[in-house]
C-alpha cells in the first residue's frame, strides 16, 4: 500500500523529470510548472546534462518526442 509521503515523492519525482525534459528536449520553460521548486531544479539538470550531450544524441531525443 502506497503512503502519503510516497504519492508526494511521487508528485516531486514528476515535476523533476517534466523540467529535466524540457530542458532537454525543448530548452524552454513550461509557463503552468515553472512555480514548482521541483520543477525548476529538473530543468537547471536538465540545461547542465543538454550542454554535455553531442549533436546526435539531441537529434534522437527531438525523434522520440514525435
Amino acid at each position: 500500500m502506497e503512503t502519503p509521503l510516497d504519492k508526494k515523492r511521487r508528485g516531486y519525482l514528476y515535476f523533476f523529470c517534466e523540467g529535466v525534459k524540457d530542458a532537454v528536449a525543448h530548452r524552454e520553460l513550461d509557463i503552468k510548472k515553472k512555480s514548482s521548486a521541483y520543477y525548476k531544479q529538473g530543468y537547471d539538470f536538465g540545461l547542465t546534462f543538454r550542454d554535455s550531450l553531442t549533436k546526435q544524441d539531441l537529434e534522437e531525443i527531438k525523434q522520440e518526442e514525435k
